[in-house]
């Protein structure tokens, strides 16, 4: 058995409600065949991750996180549907094994995610820059 150094992971398909719904496990090691090992949870054990007939695949993963530093004044800016833009600032950076750094704020509720999943994501501000916060769009 090999452990895995890079991040891979197994691609399962099921239907939900009528629709095919996506998961993923994060393949763990390789066995001595090259086969991709996934952790089974009902029995504990790492099986090959083609064991199930809904196995559709591999795909590269992401690199873990291993911390998280603070947002340092930086914001994240979105364009609101008025044309004008708001800054949130950053609550922090995650940090990634692979030293990819990803930004991360809040919503009012307290969810953290990136902003750039967020379709009115329009750029991060540095800190001290300038803001085009409540300003019209130069595309308006």
């Amino acid at each position: 058995m090999i452990p895995a150094q890079h991040p891979y992971k197994a691609i399962y398909t099921q239907e939900v409600d009528g629709r095919v719904a996506f998961s993923s496990k994060p393949v763990i090691a390789w066995d001595d065949e090259g086969r991709a090992l996934v952790v089974d949870e009902r029995s504990g054990r790492l099986v090959p991750a083609n064991n199930g007939r809904t196995f559709t695949g591999l795909s590269e993963g992401e690199h873990p996180v291993v911390a998280a530093i603070r947002g340092g004044g930086w914001g994240a800016r979105y364009e609101n549907e008025d044309g004008t833009f708001t800054v949130d600032p950053l609550v922090a950076w995650t940090v990634r094994s692979d030293g990819t750094l990803t930004p991360v704020d809040t919503d009012d509720t307290g969810v953290c995610d990136d902003p750039n999943a967020m379709g009115n994501f329009d750029g991060l501000v540095a800190p001290g820059a300038e803001t085009r916060t409540a300003q019209q769009s130069s595309s308006a």
